[in-house]
Order: structure tokens, then C-alpha cells, then sequence
């Protein structure tokens, strides 16, 4: 909190505890309903009785604490600790003191916080010096020095090196003392900082002077005298007075001594401090006595032996007032209570007739309601009556649209036997295409390929229409599946003297069906291979766009989209619906088969292209941080033309022994049923289990029915 807080909060406390005795801000507290509200009091109350009575101010201290936590009011229950610890030191309770100030330290242990912990550190360490538990005193004011932004909270830490110099100085280690001022000199900022200079000044004087070091004990001493700006340093003044007569009497300098005494006694007088004065006539008779003056000598001994019993009676005198405070606090307390009980018991009575009041209304109520729901009944059947009305008139709509949809079916069907016609002639005619039969077998696989693709996609998008696509999630480096498309798709490419380069930030990886991410790459390279111009480029960008997220882009160079079409393309059979006019040349599955695997991955989709300069298909997916950590890593191997199986051993034959007597039942071509039944195998921790999986998944999606067969008779 900063210092200009303080001079507020001071300020605003001193004019308010002034115009308020005790006996209104108890009333006041006692009529506050929340704690919110009984907070002001409380803390005036608090202050109030720190200065007259410590037992009280305890009492109220406590009660302020407990209601700012309440009321999580962080200033309150800062003053209401402060409070109560140095109440409890000076009833001499100083175990409890101890416990409740590291608790109150504990709370405020927070950066936001720093200044209050550092003045209750300083706090329990004054009161430990005060009782002479030195070790104690470091300690806190040690913790108080390393406090975070202590810099920031003005002259704090020059004050608190002087404490610490303080505390050395009654242990009588003067190298310590000098070291720790000399601390405080260099952590002293120029503004506001006479009186810890002066306080330092004094140390370092007194040190010397327990060395043996007068002269530089009256230098310090004299120094701190020219560095006193103004009246308000009264009491330092006398007591460096003191210190002089002191020094020079030791010295035997007794004219000097005599003469700073008298300064001494003549300051001391005026802020009428019975310490000082008893100190300043103890040096008086001593200096008198060393003088020859026995006289004086004897009169300043008297002097200073009835000013100690002045003391002492002044402190028995305090104690019986705070005990007589105390009595005067409780039995007001009883009387507060008596009135509260009397309140409480007429609260009481009007609850239970504002309970009669409120019953007979929930009743006048319960019958306006009933009439109300009888109207609306009403209301409902003849809005009945109008929506069988309107129902009728919906079906006959329906009726006409299903109509269209059959016709649009049929559209449908033809372009789809269509689209199967173009491959099927090819590979029938081959034989009278192609000679060479490397070439031929290249053709063949690159239609069949193509066909593959768009009899799954139409699959597909009939099956999730109504149910969920369920996802096989696992570890997998996404820049591995796309390597795996391209490879798929490379016929298709080097037909249009195509290139496809990957571009990666890193080699991300996402928790993802390996599968279905892999058919995303080939729907949306075979577009982009389909609407490219020859000798061209098609590029797969991998970028992290923001915390935790990846974005795939696949860019073209080719026709671009129309700008009417763009909103609604990966909408089911939007291509279609366009091809009666020549404006498109496919169904349109693949990119809606897209849309569906991209979603079900917690992802988004979209595209961007300006026509006659190329288009930009992309997705989102979530990032996995450190793969390594999550799973063992799975390799994946492609197996376009493999025929070596993988063999599996005897534990994983009888782990999977379930699946494969329902595997046997397919054949190759079954892609669907085999993906079912492969997505219902649980990830195993075995890894040879996972790569089965992954060698099942490549043989069917490349259809090679060989080496499907090997890994399922074992």
C-alpha cells in the first residue's frame, strides 16, 4: 500500500476517532447488520483502546479481524492484526502475540501485500527487543529486509539496517553495528530521511563511545545535532545531549559534560519526558560529584531517585486504570448484550406476523393463479385449433420437396455412375490404352485409387448423417499422415507434371484418428491436383497460429471457386447441385467427409480463393506438448506393396484373438465393417499390437487383399 494510503487513512482516522466516543461506536457496531458495516466502527474501536487500554483494544482487535476476513476486506484485517499483536505484548501475553503474528504474516505473504507483512515483521520485532529476545528481533527484521519490493516502499529497508544496528548495539557487537549502518547510509534515499539519519548517527556515537572511541563518538554525536531539521526531533535532541554529557564525563572532561547535562535537563523539560529527565540527572550528579560539588551532586541524585518513583507509581497508576477501563468496558458489554436479547425477541414477533402476512398472500396468490391458468388453457386449444391448421398446410410442402429430393436423387445417381464410369472404361480398355505393363499397373492403381476414394466418401457421409463419427484417437506426427497422402496421390500428380511441397514450423503432433486425417489429406490434395493447370505446385503448410493450435493449409495455384459458392461448399452434394450447369466436376462428398472429421477433432474448416489465382483449403486441430511424455511413440510403416507380414506373438495372438475371428469374416473390400471392428480394439500399451493396427488400416485403405489375409490368418 502506498504512503500516500497511509497519510489518508491517518488523517481520516484522527478526525473521526475525535468526534466519537467508545459508547457510540459500540452502539454503531452493535447496529450494523453485515460485517461490511461493522467494520468502520470497529477499526475507530480498535484504535481507540491501543492508546488507553490494551486488554480492550485486544478484545475489539480480535473482532475486526474476524469480520474484514468475513468480509474479505484485506485493510481491515491488516489493521486488526497489527492491532491485536502489539495489544497482546503489552499485557505481556507474548506467546499468543507470536502465534497470531505469524499467522497475520502468513496471510499477507503475497507480493500485493509486501508492505503490510514488512510493518508486522518490523512490529513483532521491536516488541522482541523491547522484551530482550535479541535473537528473535534479528531474525524478523532479517525477513522484513528480504521482502519482495522492499526498494519500492521508500526508506524501509534504511530503517530497518538501523533497527538491526540497534539491536547489535545492546549485544555489545560494535564491528556488527558499524557494519549494519553503514547499510542503512547506502540503502537511505535523500527524500524523508533526517530522522533515520539522526537515529544512526546516535548509534554509531554510542558505539564508539563502548570502544573507547570518544573523539569519534562526539563527532557522531555532534553531527546528528546539525542534521536536526526542526522542533519535532525535541526528544532525539535531548537524548543526544545526554549522550554527550555522558561521553565527556567518561573523558573526565567535566565542563563540557556539565554543560551538554544542562542542555540536556533544559530540552527534557520541555517535552516534559520523566526519562530523559532522570537520565540527564543522572549526569548531572555524576558530573557535579566528579566536579567536587557534592551539593548539586546530592540534589540531582534526588532529583533522579524521585522521578524513578514517579515512574513507578505512574505505572501502577496505568494498571489500575486499565483494569478499571476494563471492568467499565465489560459491564457496558452486559448491558449491550441485555438490549440486543430485548431486540432479538421483538425481531422475533414481527417474523412471525410478516409469516401470517405472507401466508395469506401466497394464498390470495395461489387463486389468482388458478383463474390465470384456466384462461391460458383456454387460450392454448383455440392456438390448437390454428396450428392443425397450419401442420396441414406444412404437408403438403413436405410432400412437394420430397418429390424434388427424388428427383434430385436421381441426378445424383447418374453422376455418380457417371463419375464410376470414367475409371471403370479405362482400366476395361486398358489393354488397348497402354502396352507397357508397368504403366498399365500404374493406371489401374491410380483409377482405382480415385474410385476408392469416392465410394468411401459417399459411404461415409450416408453413415454419419444421423449417428456420430467415432474417432480412433492416438499419438501421431500429422506431417507423417499428409507424407502418407501425398504418396497416395502421386500418380495423380505426376499425371499433371504436379509438385507437392510440405512446409513445417516443427513436426507437430495431435491426438488424432491416424485414418480418418489421412483421407482429409486426399480429398482436399485430389481437388486441389483436379483444379491445378499442369507443371504447377500444390503446397502443405504446417504453422502453430496460436497457443496450442495448429493450422494445415493446402494451397493451389489453380481456376479458383466461384465467390457465390465459397459460403456453402463443404455443404453435402453442393457440387452436385451445381453440375447441371457445367460449373463443377464432382459430387462434392469428399469436402463435406472433410468438414465431419475435422469437427469431430474439436477443429474448424474453411477455404479461401479468388478466382483465376488458386485457392487455400484449411483446418484447425489442438496440439499435443511433448508426445514423448503422453505415449510410447507408434511407428508408422507404408505398406502400398507389402507382402511380408508383420508376425505377432503368442501374447498378442490371445489379446486379439476376439477381433481377428471377426476380421476373417470380410474381405478386403468391406472397408467400413473392418474399420468398425478395428475402432472397437482398445489401445493396448503392447506397441506390436499398434503397429498390427496400423499395418491392418494400410492394407485395406490400399486395398491390397494379400497382404490383409496374411495379417488376419495367424
Amino acid at each position: 500500500m502506498s504512503k500516500y494510503f497511509w497519510l489518508v487513512w491517518f488523517l481520516l482516522w484522527v478526525t473521526h476517532v475525535k468526534s466519537e466516543n467508545p459508547d457510540s461506536l459500540r452502539i454503531a457496531m452493535e447496529k450494523a447488520i453485515t460485517s461490511k458495516d461493522k467494520i468502520p466502527a470497529l477499526i475507530n474501536l480498535s484504535q481507540y483502546w491501543k492508546s488507553n487500554n490494551s486488554d480492550s483494544a485486544v478484545y475489539y482487535s480480535l473482532k475486526l479481524r474476524q469480520a474484514a476476513l468475513d468480509d474479505r476486506d484485506t485493510d481491515g484485517y491488516y489493521t486488526g492484526c497489527y492491532n491485536l499483536v502489539s495489544g497482546l505484548y503489552e499485557t505481556g501475553r507474548r506467546d499468543e502475540a507470536l502465534i497470531h503474528g505469524q499467522k497475520a504474516i502468513a496471510f499477507f505473504n503475497k507480493k500485493e501485500h509486501s508492505d503490510y507483512k514488512v510493518n508486522l515483521l518490523i512490529l513483532v520485532a521491536e516488541k522482541s527487543r523491547e522484551l530482550l529476545h535479541y535473537d528473535a528481533a534479528i531474525r524478523y527484521f532479517r525477513e522484513a529486509a528480504g521482502c519482495r519490493d522492499i526498494s519500492k516502499m521508500g526508506n524501509m529497508k534504511s530503517y530497518i539496517f538501523s533497527r538491526m544496528a540497534a539491536v547489535y548495539f545492546e549485544l555489545n557487537k560494535f564491528q556488527i553495528v558499524e557494519a549494519y549502518i553503514d547499510s542503512s547510509l547506502r540503502a537511505l534515499k535523500p527524500e524523508k530521511g533526517e530522522r533515520i539519519t539522526v537515529s544512526n548517527l546516535e548509534i554509531l556515537g554510542a558505539t564508539y563511545r563502548g570502544q573507547g572511541k570518544y573523539g569519534k563518538a562526539i563527532e557522531r554525536f555532534r553531527e546528528a545535532l546539525k542534521k536536526i531539521p526542526d522542533e519535532s526531533f525535541l526528544l532525539i535532541e535531548a537524548n543526544l545531549y545526554n549522550n554527550l554529557a555522558k561521553t565527556y564525563r567518561l573523558m573526565n572532561d567535566f565542563p563540557n559534560a556539565l554543560s551538554f547535562a544542562l542542555k540536556a535537563n533544559e530540552v527534557s523539560g520541555k517535552v516534559n519526558n520523566t526519562t530523559l529527565l532522570q537520565f540527564s540527572a543522572e549526569n548531572l550528579a555524576m558530573v557535579y560529584a566528579g566536579t567536587g560539588n557534592y551539593k548539586q551532586a546530592y540534589k540531582y541524585l534526588s532529583i533522579e531517585q524521585k522521578l524513578k518513583q514517579q515512574r513507578f507509581s505512574e505505572d501502577q497508576d496505568k494498571r489500575i486504570a486499565d483494569m478499571n477501563a476494563l471492568y467499565e468496558s465489560e459491564k457496558k458489554e452486559a448491558r449491550i448484550a441485555e438490549q440486543s436479547f430485548m431486540i432479538s425477541q421483538e425481531k422475533r414477533e414481527n417474523n412471525f406476523l410478516l409469516a401470517g402476512i405472507i401466508l395469506v398472500v401466497l394464498i390470495l396468490g395461489y387463486v389468482v393463479v388458478s383463474q390465470l391458468k384456466l384462461k391460458k388453457v383456454n387460450r392454448l386449444l383455440f392456438h390448437k385449433n390454428e396450428e392443425i391448421n397450419r401442420q396441414a398446410a406444412a404437408l403438403e410442402t413436405q410432400n412437394q420437396k420430397l418429390l424434388e429430393l427424388s428427383d434430385f436423387k436421381e441426378t445424383m445417381t447418374g453422376m455418380v455412375i457417371h463419375d464410376l464410369k470414367n475409371p471403370l472404361n479405362t482400366m476395361i480398355n486398358l489393354e488397348h490404352i497402354e502396352k507397357d505393363p508397368e504403366k498399365a499397373r500404374l493406371i489401374v492403381e491410380k483409377n482405382s485409387r480415385a474410385m476408392l476414394i469416392m465410394v468411401m466418401n459417399i459411404l461415409d457421409v450416408y453413415k454419419y448423417e444421423n449417428t456420430s463419427l467415432i474417432i480412433r484417437e492416438e499419438i501421431t506426427k500429422i506431417k507423417k499422415i499428409s507424407e502418407e497422402a501425398c504418396n497416395d496421390v502421386r500418380l495423380l500428380a505426376q499425371e499433371k507434371n504436379l509438385n507437392i511441397n510440405i512446409i513445417a514450423q516443427a513436426d507437430f503432433a495431435v491426438n488424432a484418428d491416424s485414418e480418418l486425417l489421412q483421407r482429409v489429406f486426399l480429398n482436399l490434395l485430389a481437388n486441389a491436383i483436379k483444379f491445378s493447370k499442369s507443371g504447377g505446385n500444390i503446397d502443405i503448410t504446417f504453422v502453430e497460429a496460436e497457443s496450442g493450435w495448429l493450422k494445415v493449409d493446402v494451397t493451389d495455384k489453380g481456376e479458383g471457386i466461384d465467390p457465390y459458392i465459397l459460403p456453402v461448399i463443404f455443404d453435402k452434394f453442393t457440387q452436385a447441385s451445381k453440375r447441371k450447369s457445367g460449373l463443377a466436376g464432382s459430387t462434392g462428398l469428399g469436402l463435406a467427409f472433410c468438414k465431419k472429421v475435422i469437427e469431430a477433432h474439436g477443429g474448424n474448416i474453411g477455404a479461401t480463393s479468388k478466382k483465376g489465382a488458386g485457392s487455400v483449403f484449411w483446418f484447425t486441430l489442438p496440439l499435443i506438448k511433448n508426445p514423448e511424455s503422453v505415449y510410447p511413440s507408434i511407428v508408422n510403416t507404408q505398406i502400398l506393396n507389402k507382402t511380408e507380414k508383420l508376425q505377432l506373438s503368442n501374447e498378442a495372438l490371445r489379446e486379439l484373438a476376439p477381433y481377428l475371428s471377426k476380421l476373417r469374416k470380410f474381405e478386403v473390400s468391406a472397408v467400413s465393417e473392418i474399420h468398425a471392428c478395428l475402432k472397437i480394439i482398445p489401445i493396448s500399451k503392447d506397441v506390436e499390437i499398434q503397429l498390427w493396427k496400423d499395418e491392418v488400416y494400410q492394407a485395406v485403405n490400399s486395398m491390397n487383399d494379400k497382404y490383409y489375409h496374411s495379417l488376419i490368418h495367424q
